[in-house]
């Protein structure tokens, strides 16, 4: 199974928690505070005493996630949503399935079913807050994998067999089939529901020890008589083999996707709130000044851009804000809601130079970079000076698909000396080239990959 999420981040930790066995106790609900917000979705980031910054919480239209660690927050994600009674209901479910959060870094298990940890020779706690790679393995190939990490990037749905593993380390082939569940009420994709359906016949048993045995002779080539264990070759499956796949019958495929339609049906009929959906709806994917829904994965690619930005979208009337960073929050003093739908002149005051906003309006129908030194106002109308840089973020076909203005107070800032740390208009750049490579990214032909019939 791949479930992977579409960058590289760091590690999953393993989270020891009971979500998927027996109800928390009460100082693990202590630890996780759960409200009602009207905040768009992002990732919640707080200043500790030492003003070092540590993400704390999901933020949602639906729902806050708060928590003092990656486990609080992986079992606070199933919690905020679902009401008490679904647990009950997804075990009397005989399917293997899992539920991951893609909002949360790595796409972690949020839920297991008692199936899916049975045929993996898994614990709860071995599973949860862990990215789902951790059932692949030597032979597992590679291009499955990309599939699902392409399905995840776009948040659509993906029927594929993959080559899988057990805790005991037997491989088994698996029909995985994963849907994408949304929010009613922004058209937020909240989780992703991914089944497996494990595949046995006598072909495919054939197959698969076909497989291993290739793939064992293969590396044994590698290895010279005077290898040790210590400087083998690290074991990677074959990127282009189409063979290495398994015979799946109509009958496994609609049987799969039957089980996901069950457990979507089980989860819009006990969610909180508004509600999820599997289909997401065009009305909701529009926020109140007709800004579109940003994808999870970018996102999260979004929020590592440690820096004061904006991204607005050109296409839609009066140029609004899609995306504002937390570091734009802090140094403006407005809040998310206050900002999201919004165009920038909210910014402008009666000291503002007219001038720098027309050059701004300028470059901005040439769709070229500028970088302008204009008076803007907080919340609280105190003013100061903003070296703003705006640059076009364009599409992989070439066409301008964002804008991103990128902010910092210089008010107090005298010029850098030669030699020392990065000037500013260096860190703007780099802020700009980080969320060109974030939505080109999750823009490209992720279906290229997929095997088409000769």
């Amino acid at each position: 199974m791949g479930l992977e999420a579409p960058c590289n981040p760091p590690k999953a930790c393993t989270c020891s928690t009971d979500l998927a066995e027996k109800p928390e106790d009460e100082d693990r609900d202590e630890a996780v505070s759960i409200k009602r917000t009207s905040v768009k979705a992002c990732f919640s980031t707080d200043l500790d005493d030492h003003d070092n910054e540590v993400k704390s919480s999901i933020i949602t239209q639906s729902y806050t996630v708060t928590g003092s660690s990656r486990g609080d927050m992986v079992m606070a994600s199933f919690k905020a949503a679902y009401n008490d009674s679904l647990r009950e209901a997804l075990r009397r479910a005989h399917f293997n399935f899992v539920l991951t959060d893609p909002r949360i870094q790595d796409n972690p298990i949020v839920y297991a079913s008692d199936g899916f940890l049975e045929m993996t020779g898994y614990t709860a706690e071995e599973v949860l807050g862990r990215n789902c790679r951790f059932l692949q393995g030597p032979a597992t190939n590679r291009r499955t994998i990309l599939e699902i990490r392409d399905a995840i990037r776009e948040e659509r749905a993906c029927q594929v067999s993959i080559l899988n593993y057990s805790k005991q380390g037997k491989p088994f082939w698996n029909l995985f089939h994963m849907a994408p569940v949304y929010s009613k009420e922004d058209g937020r994709v909240v989780h992703f529901v991914g089944v497996q359906t494990p595949v046995i016949s006598s072909l495919n048993s054939d197959k698969l020890a076909s497989t291993m045995e290739c793939f064992c002779v293969s590396n044994s080539q590698k290895l010279s008589p005077s290898s040790s264990s210590s400087d083998s070759p690290k074991r990677s499956p074959p990127l282009n083999a189409d063979e290495d796949c398994c015979e799946v019958g109509e009958a496994d495929k609609n049987r799969a996707k039957s089980s996901v339609n069950t457990v979507l049906g089980e989860l819009m009929s006990k969610c909180k709130g508004v509600g999820v959906t599997e289909t997401r709806c065009t009305t909701a994917s529009a926020g109140p000044g007709g800004e579109r829904v940003i994808c999870s994965s970018l996102m999260l690619s979004l929020t590592k851009v440690q820096q004061s930005f904006v991204l607005a979208n050109p296409h839609l009337p009066d140029t609004p804000i899609v995306h504002a960073s937390e570091m734009f929050l802090r140094l403006t003093g407005y809040s998310r809601e206050e900002v999201v739908g919004r165009n920038c002149r909210f910014l402008q005051g009666p000291e503002t130079d007219c001038k720098a906003i027309q050059l701004l309006r300028e470059c901005l129908r040439a769709e070229k970079s500028c970088t302008v030194k204009v008076l803007n106002y907080r919340k609280d109308r105190t003013p100061f000076w903003n070296l703003l840089h705006i640059a076009p973020v364009r599409s992989n076909g070439g066409k301008v698909a964002f804008f991103v203005g990128v902010q910092l107070d210089v008010t107090a800032v005298e010029e850098p000396c030669p030699g020392s740390e990065m000037s500013p208009h260096m860190k703007q750049l780099g802020a700009v080239g980080a969320v060109r490579v974030a939505v080109r990214s999750l823009q490209g032909e992720g279906l290229r990959r997929i095997r088409k019939n000769p």
